[in-house]
This record gives C-alpha cells, sequence and structure tokens, in this order.
C-alpha cells in the first residue's frame, strides 16, 4: 500500500472485496439451488413411488382375479403378471434408497409369486398372505408422504444453514472493509499530519520546516513538493536578505539623503546622509508641518524642487510607495550646492569670455573692415583680407562656443519677428560663393515664389544657413554640386541643404548632433554646427531632418514656424531712416564703430562715453532707441542709466538694447540685447526691430478695482504693460501688438476663457502666463483648477520678471 497510489490502492482493495463477496454469493446461491433441487428431486421420487405403489396394488389385484378365474386364459395371466412385475420395477425404481419401501415391495413380490405358484383352488389358503401384501403396498405409499417430509426438513435445514452462512461471510466482509479502510486511513493520517505540522512551522517563519515522504504516491509526491517549497523560500529568503542588506549599504552609503515617511507624514527611517543635509529631520517628526527645510508633499511629488537651506541649496524630490497616499512617501534630498556654484562659474566665465573677447574683437573686426574700404594697394588689400578672415573665424569659434555655454546654461536668446529665409539664404550664399568657386563646387538656389514670412530672429537664421552650407561644403568633393532649397508647407517654412558629398552610415547619423563631433578623423572644423544649428531651430519652435547615405550625399531639412499675422511687419533698417539714436558706450572705438555702421540709414547718433553724460543727455533730448554697454567704467553704469530711464514717466517706453554680453539682473528682463562682437547686420535688425515694437511688453487682464494696485507694482520695476478686464479684451489687444507676458487675475468672472483667449506672440522664445490672486478667501478648490496655479499678488510682479528674464536669455551680469 505504501508503494501505491491512493486510488490505486482503493481500487484494489475493492475489487478484491467484491470478487470474494461475488465468489460466497455463487457459493450460496449454488447451495440454495442444490437444496432447492434435491427436495424437488425427493418430492418427485416419493410422488412416484406412491403411484408405483397403487399401480403395484393395482396390478397385484387385477392379477389375482385373471388368476382366481376359471376362464382366464393363459395370454391374460401373462399380460397380468407383465403388468405386474412393470408395476414392481417402476415401485423399485421409486422407493430406490429407502430401505423401508424396499423390503415392502420385496414382501409384495414375494407374496405374489406365491399367488403364482398356487392353483386357483389353493389361492384361498393364501388369503392372509395377500392381506399382509395389500398392506404392504399400503405402507409403501404411506412410506411416501414421511420420505416427502424428511425431504422438506433437509430443505429447509439446507437453506437455514445456507442463510447463515451468507450471513457470517456479510459479517466478515464488514469487518475485512472496516479493516482495509483502517489500513488506508492508518497509511494516510501519520504523511498527512507531518504535512500539516510542517506547513505550521513554515507559515510561522520557520523556514526549516521539512517532512519525510511517506505514505501512498500522492502524499510522497506532495511531501516531495513541499520539502521543494520551502526550499526555494528558503533560498528566496536568503537571497531577499541579501538584497535588504546590500540595499541598507547602499542606502547608507548614498550621497543623498532618504527620507521615509508614513502615511501621515511621520518620518519612519532615514539614512546617514539625512543627519548632514537635513539635521533636523528625524524618525519621529512630521514634515509635514511646513516648518522643517522640505517642500509641501504636493510639489515635490514626480519633479524636483530645489530649496536654500543652511546655506546649502538641496534638490527635493518625493515619490509614493503605493498606489494610495497612506501607504507612505519617499523623499530624496540631494545637495546642488557645487552644481548650482559650478552654474553661476559658468555663468560668470560666459559673462567674463564675452567681455573679455568679444570687446577687442569688435574693434578688430569693426576697424579692419572699416580700413578695408579705405584707399589702399593690393597687397595691403590682400593683408587685410587675411586679418578679416582670421578675425572672422575667430569670432565664429568664440560665438560657436559661447553658444554652446548659453544652450547648457538655458540662456540662448532669439528675437524673432517676420523675416524673409530666402533673402537670408541668398545674402549667406553670396558671402559663401568665393569658398565654393575655390574647390570648383556648384551651388544652386532653388527658391519657391511667394513665400511666406518665417517667424524667426534673422541673425540666427543666417547663422543656421551659413552652418548648414559650411558642412556641406566640407564634406562634397572638389566639383561637387550643393542644392539648397527654400519652399513652404503649411504654416511651416521649408530650408533644405543637400549635397553629394560622401554621406554617412547609420551610426554615424546616431551621432550627428553630438557635440564635437565630425564625421571623419582629420576633417576641419570644431563639430559644433550642428549641435548649435539643432538648438536654435528648436529654439524656434522648429524641426531638423537629416537623411544620409554613404557615397550618395546628405540632404538637411529645417522646418521654421510662419510668422502670425502682426499689425506692422515693416523692413527694420528702413524704420531706422532718420531716426535719433543715443549710444551709451566707455571703449571710443567701439562707439565708433556703431557710429559707422548706422551711418549708411542716416541716422542721427549720440554718444555718451559714461553714465552721468547718458543721463545729462536723456534729460534734454528725444531720442528713438538707445544702445547701452553696461559696464560703463567709474561712476554711473548701465543699469543705474537704465533704471533712471525706466523711472521717468517720459522716457520709459524708450526701447533700449544692451550692447553688451552681460546681464543676469531683472532691470534688464523686458529689454533688447545685441552679443559682442558686433555683427552690423545684428545691431542695424535689433535697433530697427526695437523701434518699430518697442519694449517688451506684459499684457494684465484683470477687474478694474485691480488696476491701482497692479499697476504700481509693474511700474516699480520699469515694466511696460497694458490692461485688459476681459478675456474678449485680451484678444483684440493680442491682435493687435505682441506681448511676453501675460499676467491674469484668478478673480475675474471667468479666468479660464481669459486664458483661453491669450495669443502672446512676442519676440521671445516661450509663451509664459503668471495667474495671481488677490483674494485671502478664494476658493482653493477654484484656484487649484487654474493652470498655472495661481501666485499671491505680491509675487505676481517678481514672477512676471523672472519671466521676462528668462525668456530674453541674457547672460549675467557683473
Amino acid at each position: 500500500m505504501r508503494r501505491l497510489s491512493i486510488a490505486r490502492s482503493l481500487l484494489l482493495a475493492l475489487v478484491g472485496l467484491t470478487l470474494a463477496l461475488a465468489a460466497l454469493a455463487a457459493l450460496e446461491v449454488a447451495s440454495l439451488y442444490s437444496a432447492r433441487q434435491t427436495y424437488e428431486n425427493d418430492l418427485a421420487r416419493s410422488y412416484s413411488g406412491e403411484v408405483a405403489a397403487s399401480n403395484v396394488l393395482t396390478a397385484g389385484v387385477v392379477e389375482e382375479s385373471i388368476l382366481r378365474s376359471a376362464r382366464g386364459r393363459r395370454s391374460d395371466r401373462a399380460r397380468a403378471a407383465r403388468a405386474f412385475d412393470e408395476a414392481i420395477a417402476a415401485a423399485r425404481s421409486a422407493v430406490a434408497g429407502d430401505r423401508p419401501s424396499t423390503a415392502l415391495v420385496d414382501r409384495v413380490v414375494k407374496t405374489q409369486g406365491r399367488l403364482r405358484a398356487t392353483s386357483r383352488r389353493a389361492i384361498d389358503r393364501l388369503a392372509g398372505e395377500l392381506r399382509l401384501a395389500r398392506a404392504a403396498v399400503a405402507a409403501v405409499a404411506a412410506r411416501q408422504g414421511v420420505r416427502r417430509g424428511a425431504a422438506r426438513d433437509r430443505a429447509s435445514s439446507r437453506t437455514h444453514r445456507a442463510v447463515l452462512t451468507a450471513g457470517i461471510a456479510g459479517a466478515l466482509a464488514l469487518v475485512a472493509a472496516l479493516a482495509l479502510v483502517s489500513i488506508l486511513v492508518g497509511g494516510l493520517r501519520r504523511p498527512m499530519a507531518n504535512l500539516v505540522s510542517a506547513t505550521r512551522r513554515l507559515a510561522g517563519g520557520d523556514l526549516r520546516a521539512r517532512v519525510k515522504p511517506d505514505g501512498p504516491a500522492e502524499l510522497r509526491a506532495l511531501s516531495s513538493a513541499f520539502n521543494a517549497m520551502a526550499d526555494d523560500l528558503e533560498g528566496a529568503q536568503q537571497r531577499v536578505e541579501v538584497g535588504r542588506r546590500r540595499l541598507s549599504a547602499a542606502i547608507e552609503s548614498l550621497g543623498d539623503a532618504l527620507l521615509i515617511c508614513d502615511g501621515y507624514g511621520r518620518v519612519i527611517q532615514v539614512n546617514p546622509r539625512a543627519g548632514t543635509l537635513v539635521p533636523g529631520v528625524v524618525p519621529g517628526n512630521s514634515v509635514v508641518a511646513g516648518s522643517g527645510p522640505l517642500p509641501p508633499l504636493e510639489q515635490a511629488l514626480g519633479r524636483e524642487v530645489e530649496v536654500d537651506h543652511q546655506g546649502r541649496t538641496l534638490a527635493v524630490t518625493a515619490a509614493r510607495m503605493g498606489p494610495n497616499l497612506d501607504d507612505g512617501v519617499v523623499f530624496t534630498v540631494r545637495d546642488n550646492t557645487e552644481r548650482v556654484r559650478l552654474e553661476r562659474a559658468k555663468s560668470d566665465f560666459v559673462a567674463t569670455a564675452s567681455h573679455e573677447l568679444r570687446s577687442p574683437l569688435t574693434s578688430i573686426k569693426g576697424f579692419v573692415e572699416l580700413l578695408g574700404g579705405t584707399s589702399v594697394n593690393e597687397r595691403q588689400r590682400e593683408f587685410i583680407d587675411i586679418i578679416l578672415l582670421s578675425t572672422n573665424r575667430l569670432v565664429d569659434l568664440v560665438n560657436d562656443l559661447l553658444d554652446v555655454a548659453r544652450v547648457e546654461a538655458g540662456q540662448l536668446e532669439i528675437q524673432r519677428r517676420p523675416i524673409s529665409v530666402a533673402e537670408a539664404v541668398r545674402e549667406v550664399a553670396a558671402l559663401m560663393k568665393p569658398r565654393f568657386d575655390e574647390h570648383s563646387q556648384t551651388l544652386d538656389l532653388d527658391i519657391a515664389r511667394a513665400l511666406p514670412v518665417a517667424w524667426a530672429d534673422p541673425a540666427r537664421i543666417r547663422q543656421i544657413v551659413t552652418n548648414l552650407l559650411t558642412n556641406a561644403h566640407l564634406y562634397t568633393d572638389d566639383g561637387g554640386r550643393i542644392k539648397i532649397s527654400v519652399g513652404a508647407s503649411g504654416d511651416q517654412v521649408l530650408l533644405s541643404v543637400a549635397d553629394e558629398g560622401r554621406g554617412m552610415s547609420a551610426e554615424q547619423l546616431d551621432r550627428i548632433f553630438d557635440r564635437f563631433f565630425r564625421g571623419e578623423r582629420g576633417s576641419s572644423g570644431t563639430g559644433l554646427g550642428l549641435s548649435i544649428v539643432r538648438s536654435l531651430v528648436e529654439l524656434h519652435g522648429g524641426s531638423i531632418d537629416v537623411q544620409s547615405e554613404v557615397g550618395v550625399g546628405t540632404t538637411v531639412t529645417v522646418r521654421l514656424p510662419r510668422a502670425p499675422a502682426l499689425g506692422d511687419v515693416s523692413d527694420p533698417r528702413r524704420a531706422l531712416v532718420g531716426r535719433r539714436v543715443l549710444v551709451v558706450e566707455n571703449e571710443q572705438e567701439v562707439a565708433e564703430l556703431i557710429v559707422s555702421q548706422l551711418a549708411p540709414y542716416d541716422v542721427e547718433v549720440r554718444v555718451a562715453a559714461d553714465g552721468e553724460q547718458a543721463l545729462a543727455l536723456l534729460a534734454h533730448e528725444r531720442f528713438d532707441a538707445v544702445t547701452l554697454d553696461i559696464l560703463l567704467g567709474t561712476g554711473a553704469d548701465g543699469f543705474e542709466v537704465l533704471r533712471a530711464l525706466r523711472e521717468d514717466a517720459e522716457l520709459r517706453r524708450t526701447p533700449v538694447i544692451v550692447v553688451s554680453a552681460l546681464a543676469g539682473r531683472e532691470t534688464l528682463a523686458a529689454e533688447w540685447s545685441v552679443s559682442k562682437p558686433i555683427d552690423a547686420d545684428e545691431l542695424t535688425d535689433a535697433i530697427g526691430s526695437a523701434i518699430l515694437a518697442g519694449r517688451a511688453r506684459v499684457l494684465v487682464v484683470g477687474r478694474p478695482a485691480m488696476r491701482d494696485v497692479v499697476g504700481p507694482l509693474l511700474g516699480r520695476r520699469g515694466i511696460d504693460f497694458a490692461w485688459a478686464t476681459s478675456g474678449a479684451d485680451a484678444a483684440r489687444l493680442c491682435e493687435e501688438t505682441h506681448f511676453e507676458v501675460a499676467l491674469v487675475d484668478s478673480g475675474m468672472r471667468a479666468p479660464h476663457a481669459a486664458l483661453a483667449q491669450l495669443d502672446l506672440r512676442g519676440r521671445r522664445l516661450r509663451r509664459s502666463v503668471v495667474v495671481f490672486s488677490a483674494d485671502a478667501d478664494a476658493d482653493a478648490s477654484d484656484l487649484a483648477r487654474l493652470d498655472p496655479t495661481p501666485v499671491p499678488i505680491e509675487d505676481a510682479t517678481q514672477a512676471v520678471v523672472d519671466a521676462l528674464r528668462e525668456f530674453t536669455g541674457i547672460e549675467a551680469g557683473r
């Protein structure tokens, strides 16, 4: 039984018991049938004997009558004797086995024989014997009834015995079945009890619990499976424990602080680094009180929030440990102090490099260009061209490096306005034609008719075209062909540069926009061109796509947004004609250069060498625009000049073009800028565009009652603004002019509608909206549904300044 399965054991036991019961039942049935048959046979013989006795009596009487008759013939006597003998034979057969009946038959036969031997006259002497013979025949007949009674008794006895035997056999079978069940249960109970006990131990945490395989095959297999499961659980626990120790060691060695809180904001566990970064946050304290260094949970969930704490800049992020807030929260605190310091150092480097490198380069480039316009001989002209070429290459290199630094710092600036991309392409193609001619390369222009105007920065578009053509020129063999196409598709202007150069592999295409990556070793260039191009295109809200095949060539496609329907899209250079411009510059060479670059447009220029002189001129004369250097040496600097200008009610709308690489002060937030070294086209475009567009403006959408509150706040910051009292009014103003930032009153009747109708199309990169709340009892649920989230009115003007400064992207100040 221990080697068999439970099902097979039960099957074999039941089959054996069934066969035994069937055999016993068959035997008992056979016994009953035999008793029945014997009884019936005995009855048949007894009845046959009784009939035979009657026949013997009849045959004897007939034969006696014939023997007594005088007329009896011999044939009759013979026939009668024969009938008697036959009756006697039948009687003997019927009573065979019954000695008394056989003896009586023999007596009748003996008497009948003496009767036959006696003469007819002497028969009477045998009358007594004949009576005895007749009595014997009657006794035989009576004897058959006795035989029937005996047969009945025997049959009844055998039946009772068979029934008793069957009952005893059934009882024995029941006892055998109970014994079999007991054996099976005994074979199951012990292994099952062991399994239950081991299971309870395992559930209680004792992973060493095991069972010995015993019992039927199923229980042995179950025991083996239990042992395997326990082995797996023990191994998993060991692995989890090893992982937990490793995780604990990793958490303890983290350079970031880790704080685990429960669903109620109480700190459960911290790592050692937390004691350094946030020493006041210990297990048991709450982080939701708002007095600690951690920001509110809603702000830190899913994003990084920077906070200043005890002289450190901490970056805090939070994540839920489960789908519900009750599951707990993990705060990660990183020390960003060094990164912030490095970013500031990078900004300082950009500012220093801009000032220290661009100022002398501006003088060199400007005066070489002016010198080239004088009467010089051919040899001197050659020297001037070499100097100008080297200076331009140095300027391009410095510009590329500074552009990369600006991109990394998020300070790259574009000043968009409606421009003709076709005009920029023709201009760059004309400037670069000598390069292509030198290498016998053909430059084809394919410019579609009736092109839409693009919404872009002219200087940056020329930079994009220059970089793309330069790459095509460098990677195309002598005698090759380069094609530049300008077209339109929907609301986009398409610019495409295709060459028949060497092409690029798939691996090179994957790295084409990486900084300092060059397609071939030893090729000229810094490897920054396409990286800068992509950044510029993305800043314009456009896209760039590169397709290339080795040995066939490369095609670069740039998509730029079309210009919106602004009220005034005049040529910015045409707007310079007859204007008066104040140039505030302490370097005489740079001032003379600006004067020379504005001279072709009949611009009346006044120069101020310092802040005091500039303020004096502004107090007595009127100018259409002011170019301002921030670093003016001794006395009042550019910031003071700008502040005084913005505080004057009559001068505050005068456009200011910052001709410097320095910025970062909020007073420069809404101003135009031109980087040094100065590009003549960029300078003239910026001054003309500033005259056309004016200062960067702010659109305020709010209740009339708030004007007396918000207006002075913006005015103290020198921010020019327009006021709208409804969404429809705001939409109308947006169609008439462009705004950099919108300031929206959350207490309006329908602030959502006002936000939906804003169409800010200022010259800066991104659309910015600041929502302010002036009601202390405003419904927090209503404010939470506004996007962006409202700020208190006392913080609104600073938020506007931050937005303007972010958009302008002017670099850090001194």
